[in-house]
């Protein structure tokens, strides 16, 4: 029997290439759409903006051949759930295909790929807006209002294994080896050897849902004027059920450096993501070593990959910094001060 694809699989797994002459005829052909087609940069599948006469923006998603299809589904359903249980919620929506159906097959290259079709989300990218309180407890409010609509959504997809579980944060110490930089990698170490022994076996007594999993800045896009609302949250790929406190913590994770006092985003995300969703006791607790966990993905999943793809390293590296950096505030001197504000910021008033 073949083993079933990993994440592993569907990163190192090329998409087959598509022309977007070739993805203008299929989206005519499945969706009835036509419009002016732009490729977009994906880590792993094949996406296409399209912008039609009337104004309105669509992505057209090529998921990759690797990925299992009942994966594929389970995110598909993901987004068909949020916008029936929190219409109002800015995530995609799925278009369907001239069928009804949610998405669709077709063979490209040889390969099977599921298509479809979900509304382009306007804004401008988190990734470019400025840090500020308000837009901190913006993210927080809009992260917890998700994950109250994906509280009781079900579906056997969502049991993954996959690379960017924080709570196989232990998994990542076989990819450790590709930070150069002997002081660094002994700092990630350390910590993964403590999170392994002493966070991980906590985990299972902790809330578990169908969560996003990957707030980071390029996956959200926010108002181009204020900055200080939420107006998309996309990219629903690594999605699973796993603990409720990693989904907060994986957004944490992009903001610890930032703010206008020390780990003051943090604190202002947490505090508005509590207040929407509170926060049990032992998730308070394991938040800073969730949000380190994070940190330690970001720093053995990224050095392995640009040392297989050196040709991309700089885009595959560009949050490692950043990561090294929170990592070091979240388990060195600062370490005391972080956990005691994540605690001020869910008290009860």
């Amino acid at each position: 029997m073949t083993p079933a694809p990993t994440q592993g699989d569907v990163l190192t797994t090329a998409a087959p290439a598509i022309s977007t002459e070739e993805a203008g005829a299929i989206l005519q052909r499945w969706f009835g759409v036509t419009g002016t087609v732009r490729e977009l940069s994906s880590e792993r599948d094949r996406n296409f903006h399209i912008a039609t006469p009337d104004g309105q923006g669509y992505v057209l998603k090529f998921t990759n051949p690797a990925e299992p299809q009942l994966v594929t589904g389970f995110q598909t359903g993901a987004m068909q759930h949020v916008a029936d249980r929190d219409p109002t919620l800015p995530v995609p929506r799925v278009v369907p295909t001239l069928d009804g159906e949610a998405q669709a097959i077709v063979e490209i290259e040889g390969s099977a790929m599921v298509l479809r079709l979900l509304t382009y989300l306007e804004g401008t990218p988190l990734h470019a807006a400025p840090p500020s309180p308000g837009l901190m407890r913006a993210l927080g409010t809009t992260l917890a209002r998700l994950d109250r609509a994906l509280g009781d959504y079900e579906h056997p997809g969502s049991e993954r294994d996959l690379l960017w579980d924080i709570s196989r944060t232990a998994g990542v110490a076989d990819r450790l080896h590709y930070v150069t930089d002997d002081r660094r990698r002994r700092m990630v170490e350390r910590f993964v050897a403590r999170f392994t022994d002493e966070i991980a076996p906590r985990l299972p007594a902790l809330r578990h849902q169908v969560i996003h999993n990957d707030l980071n800045p390029h996956n959200a896009v926010v108002d181009p004027v204020g900055h200080e609302t939420v107006t998309g949250i996309i990219d629903f790929g690594d999605a699973l059920r796993a603990p409720l406190a990693n989904d907060l913590a994986t957004a944490l994770a992009y903001h610890v450096t930032t703010g206008e006092t020390p780990f003051g985003s943090v604190v202002e995300m947490t505090r508005a993501y509590n207040a929407v969703l509170p926060l049990t006791e032992d998730e308070v607790d394991l938040l800073p070593d969730l949000v380190a966990g994070r940190l330690a993905l970001t720093i053995g999943i990224t050095g392995w990959r640009a040392a297989e793809y050196p040709a991309n390293a700089a885009y595959i590296l560009r949050n490692a910094e950043r990561a090294f950096a929170g990592l070091d505030r979240l388990t060195g001197d600062e370490a005391a001060t972080a956990r005691r504000l994540l605690h001020l910021a869910c008290q009860k008033v």
